[in-house]
């Protein structure tokens, strides 16, 4: 998945050539990694710089500054390493490829993520499966699960690092594999990648208060069903589907 920084300036060179004629009127474009102040004297001040380079230099901070939480979400989601490389290059390489056409540089992050988000929907649709790994897990003898508390199940759900026992690591995959895959996104986004509800309805294409509310319900199914699987046990909830 490396190899994108060096592979920029191949990627420019194969996009479709921009139309000067076709930008928004009244805006200019901002880079990654840089002040609205700093990209617009950038662009002003010509410099002698071309837009191409402009360009590969602004791709390549982009590409530090995000590879590595989109790295993290994609690997959660789809839980295999080859996997996660393949479309965390994907997600880079579409973006450069569609780099003239983004104008607002706040919503980079919900543009890479949102990118990440139909590639890996696509996969696991592909694979009619979800396999979900690693998300660190809270024994229901926790008391923050007992006596109702953390009804949402977000006592169920950190992002410290650790890596689950096996059997585990099957609860929690097996609890999220049956929710639907648009509150199985929102929750990954939410609880173990700490992203705001307000990118994630961005990233996801719906209000903020819908986000909010997904977000929340698919807490409540996540605890639902784990509570299930705790019980019953994943080979009896797999017979049952």
């Amino acid at each position: 998945m490396f190899f994108f920084s060096v592979a920029i300036p191949g990627i420019l060179a194969a996009r479709p050539k921009r139309n000067p004629g076709k930008g928004r009127v009244g805006e200019k474009k901002a880079y990654a990694g840089m002040t609205a102040e700093q990209s617009s004297d950038a662009q002003e001040k010509g410099s002698g710089v071309s837009s191409f380079e402009e360009d590969a230099g602004a791709l390549s901070m982009l590409y530090e500054q995000f590879r590595r939480p989109i790295h993290s979400y994609i690997y959660r989601l789809l839980g295999n390493q080859e996997d996660a490389d393949d479309v965390t290059q994907e997600v880079f390489v579409r973006a450069c490829v569609s780099w003239n056409s983004l104008y607002e540089r706040d919503k980079l992050s919900a543009w890479l993520y949102r990118i990440a988000t139909n590639l890996c929907v696509d996969m696991l649709r592909r694979r009619k499966r979800i396999s979900w790994w690693p998300l660190t897990y809270h024994s229901p003898g926790d008391e923050r699960f007992e006596d109702g508390a953390s009804d949402d199940g977000s006592s169920l759900l950190s992002d410290n690092g650790g890596i689950p026992e096996i059997a585990e690591r099957e609860h929690i995959r097996h609890a999220l594999a049956h929710m639907p895959e648009e509150y199985a996104v929102a929750l990954v986004l939410s609880a173990a990648q700490g992203v705001p509800y307000q990118e994630i309805a961005a990233i996801v294409g719906i209000s903020p208060n819908a986000a909010a509310t997904r977000i929340s319900r698919a807490k409540r199914m996540f605890a639902e069903q784990y509570r299930l699987l705790s019980k019953e046990g994943v080979e009896k909830q797999e017979n049952w589907r």
